[in-house]
């Protein structure tokens, strides 16, 4: 977007022109000389689509190709979406436009049809004849796969919607055609692809041209409608992303001003070219030249043009979806506007005593591009000059510049090392005001300081570069930087650096808050999309794909539970509650630590809402994982902590069944079969075989000596020291009692609020091999499979089943359905509040 080398301010010294960041030796390209004759005769010709002011270098995979196919292929899905799952809507809307184009006759209608498919014919043969007329035979390739591929891709998108129209439609369809009309269909597809295929080779005039073509054909095809408009705005779309597509794959030409027009260009906006040759600096999103003027002195050019606006829009849409509150989500309207801006705080900067170069011009050249002209400045840009050339002066330079900006609300954006410019005397300049702001806020000027202070510290040092801000910005404009020292809002050199030096940027945090005396802050939150904002739309997103099919029997379990006695509802409450409240005693024993009484029960609450995600709890057990390490657990350590906690709550919940069991008495399991002995025995003969056979290859030996030996001998540790704990051990299993307990009371109270009669000892053993069996099922918390277990367990038992299905119905929705709002209400808090 910008040089690294600029202009001499008025009085400055001006030694032997080089070119910038140039060694001496260096080979440039050779320069073309132009008289003054023939740069007025160039000046004199028009560069409104003249393809003589621009030459083919070669093809190139340009961003204007990706920002039009992914627009296309936006467009493109969303209309298949619509016409898929909004059949009635879009049918309704077919008829509508069906029925209103029913004013010409058969006859006349049948005239059209025929004409326009002889103009779509004839349009596909000068497609295919327009590489003979060009001579660029790469054309053809082109041509051949495009179409091929619209074709393929249009049936099968037909094939996919296949929406099965209703009879009235396709009968006023076969009235109005008296030709194929899938002939014609197919052919506006091929006819949108090469036009999209054709436009970089042929003139402004002809794709002019070419568009009014397309758009009578749609519009005639509309008023004799011999296919369904649906399909018709598909086919069109489908070929316009296809085009675009095959020009990504292979290449558009790399059209680009001539020399010749730039030179004319130059002179026509009063600066006369003697010599202009191309440069090689850093100049990115731009193609940049070096100009001798007749005068003598010398002038930087750079040229921007389409691609360089896509990728700009590319750019900004790429922050807008990633970040938020940076500064850039709005684009210019158009690349003029674009390059306006750039002058406008070029000159602004300048009028405010900033050492900048002085704009001398801007100015149209070739089809779609635009020049910008300043003086040169004879210097090296910051990321060419060794280290030890930046010393105490040159840094105080650099922050006394950006300090001039600031006091005029004028934010850089873009101060990485390539574009801050060392001249002769080693006074430094600022470059490149593509991307920056006039009348900025306080946080892009805050940003500005923390993105020169990182690329300072990477050639000089964390402490020169603090100190030289704290010296010449003042402690408090340093400070303020603190929040947006994070590496998503620097630029792409700046990260790409900092890749080698991953520390540095927490060493700038820490010597800023010292030299400042101020405590480290909070991160400003500039993620738009951050991993926990995917991890909570994949929780959503699950939750409704395992739950919502569970929800269209909530009607019905609304009108049994009215019929239960309101009396037992706050017992009820209360067990559900009293489960969590176990929950957060039991995984406080299962880690050495100590933890946070609140947070800890939070984070079990949240799990209820975690938890519906997969099956055996591991959402919720993930959950907790998490939560151990924000409070300090050792990963292995909290790993095996609730790995530990789910082997208690078995423990217990083994034990309780033996107790109900015998409480209860054997009638209940009567019915009860377990597997064969040899079943439990060939499973774990499979198991030792699998794993004799996997420790037989090297590298899963080496895996297990070199990551799986460690971590398990830090788990060991932190399990053994849990258990030697009396209090953790009586936390770890009292706390899973209390969760089973308040679970087994949970639903008695339930079968109670219908009028169940059975005892405690039943209901408590029925419910307890009901959870073991359900435990297997692959859904969240056994949905499903618990309420038929538990609901067959009780009829078996003896009660009525008008009761039984009630009562488990009840019991669900107070201790996995009512939770899921709080728990998600308390997952937020904890993502918040940095607990996860």
């Amino acid at each position: 977007m910008g040089p690294t080398g600029h202009p001499a301010r008025p009085g400055a010294h001006v030694p032997e022109p080089r070119a910038p960041g140039v060694p001496p030796d260096a080979a440039d390209p050779a320069p073309v000389e132009l008289t003054t004759a023939v740069a007025a005769e160039r000046a004199a010709v028009p560069e409104s689509g003249n393809r003589s002011q621009e030459e083919i270098t070669g093809y190139v995979r340009s961003p204007s190709d990706v920002l039009r196919t992914v627009v296309f292929g936006l467009a493109t899905l969303l209309l298949l979406v619509l016409a898929k799952w909004s059949r009635d809507a879009v049918l309704s809307l077919e008829n509508d436009l069906i029925q209103r184009s029913s004013f010409l006759t058969p006859t006349i209608e049948r005239i059209l049809v025929g004409a326009l498919t002889l103009v779509v014919l004839v349009s596909l043969a000068a497609a295919w004849a327009t590489p003979l007329v060009t001579r660029h035979y790469r054309l053809f390739g082109y041509l051949l796969v495009g179409n091929v591929v619209v074709s393929l891709l249009l049936w099968g998108a037909e094939s996919f919607l296949d929406r099965g129209h209703p009879d009235f439609l396709m009968r006023e369809v076969a009235q109005r055609t008296g030709v194929d009309s899938p002939l014609t269909l197919y052919g506006i597809s091929q006819t949108a692809t090469s036009f999209v295929l054709l436009a970089p080779f042929v003139s402004r005039r002809w794709r002019r041209a070419g568009a009014v073509l397309l758009t009578l054909i749609t519009l005639l095809r509309l008023i004799v409608p011999a296919t369904l408009p649906a399909t018709l705005a598909i086919a069109l779309v489908l070929g316009a992303v296809v085009g675009s597509g095959t020009l990504l794959m292979f290449g558009r030409p790399s059209g680009r001003p001539t020399q010749a027009a730039i030179a004319a260009a130059l002179t026509g906006s009063g600066l006369p070219v003697a010599e202009l040759e191309p440069a090689a600096v850093d100049a990115r999103g731009s193609v940049p030249y070096f100009a001798t003027l007749q005068d003598g002195s010398r002038v930087f050019a750079k040229v921007l043009g389409a691609d360089q606006r896509a990728a700009d829009l590319l750019f900004r849409a790429y922050r807008f979806i990633l970040l938020k509150n940076v500064g850039d989500e709005r684009p210019f309207s158009s690349l003029r506007r674009t390059v306006e801006h750039e002058g406008l705080v070029s000159l602004m900067a300048r009028d405010v005593a900033a050492r900048t170069p002085r704009l001398r011009a801007v100015a149209t050249v070739g089809r779609d591009s635009i020049l910008l002209t300043y003086d040169l400045i004879e210097g090296t840009s910051l990321d060419r000059v060794p280290d030890e050339a930046v010393d105490e002066q040159v840094l105080r330079g650099i922050w006394e510049q950006v300090a001039i900006l600031r006091r005029h609300r004028i934010a850089h954006r873009d101060l990485r090392r390539a574009n801050i410019l060392l001249d002769r005397e080693g006074a430094p300049w600022l470059i490149d005001f593509g991307f920056s702001e006039v009348a900025a806020g306080q946080a892009l000027l805050d940003a500005d300081v923390a993105q020169l202070l990182v690329a300072l510290a990477l050639q000089v040092g964390v402490d020169p570069a603090v100190d030289t801000a704290i010296a010449t910005s003042g402690p408090e404009a340093v400070a303020a930087s603190l929040p947006r020292l994070q590496p998503n809002t620097f630029s792409g050199a700046t990260r790409d650096a900092l890749k080698k030096r991953k520390d540095l940027v927490g060493q700038i945090r820490e010597a800023v808050s010292t030299r400042c005396g101020v405590p480290e802050p909070k991160l400003e939150a500039l993620d738009r999309i951050s991993p926990r904002t995917i991890f909570t739309v994949l929780m959503l997103v699950a939750v409704t794909y395992f739950l919502l099919p569970q929800l269209g029997d909530v009607p019905g379990m609304v009108d049994r539970i009215r019929e239960a006695d309101w009396a037992w509802l706050p017992a009820i409450g209360a067990m559900s509650a009293l489960s969590y409240v176990g929950a957060a005693l039991s995984i406080a024993g299962s880690v050495p630590a100590r933890l946070r009484p609140l947070p800890t029960f939070v984070t079990q609450l949240a799990s209820s809402f975690a938890g519906k995600l997969a099956p055996a709890g591991l959402g919720g057990m993930a959950l907790n994982v998490r939560y151990l390490q924000k409070s300090g657990v050792d990963v292995a350590v909290a790993t095996s902590g609730v790995g530990l906690n789910t082997l208690g709550g078995l423990v217990v919940h083994a034990f309780l069944l033996l107790v109900f069991a015998v409480w209860a008495g054997r009638s209940v399991f009567d019915t009860i079969r377990l597997p064969h002995p040899e079943v439990f025995l060939w499973g774990a003969l499979a198991v030792l075989a699998l794993t004799a056979v996997m420790f037989a290859v090297p590298w899963v030996r080496r895996l297990v000596v070199t990551r799986l030996r460690p971590l398990l001998r830090r788990s060991i540790g932190g399990v053994a020291s849990a258990l030697r704990s009396p209090g953790k051990l009586v936390l770890l299993l009292g706390g899973s009692a209390v969760v089973t307990l308040s679970y087994i009371v949970c639903i008695y109270l339930c079968t109670r609020a219908f009028g169940g009669d059975l005892s405690l000892a039943t209901v408590g053993a029925v419910y307890l091999l009901g959870a073991a069996i359900a435990a297997a099922a692959p859904t969240p918390g056994g949905l499903g499979a618990l309420e038929a277990a538990v609901i067959a367990g009780l009829v078996a038992a003896g009660m009525d089943h008008t009761i039984a299905v009630p009562a488990v119905f009840l019991y669900r929705l107070a201790t996995f359905w009512l939770p899921i709002l709080p728990g998600w209400a308390a997952f937020t808090w904890l993502r918040r509040s940095d607990f996860v």
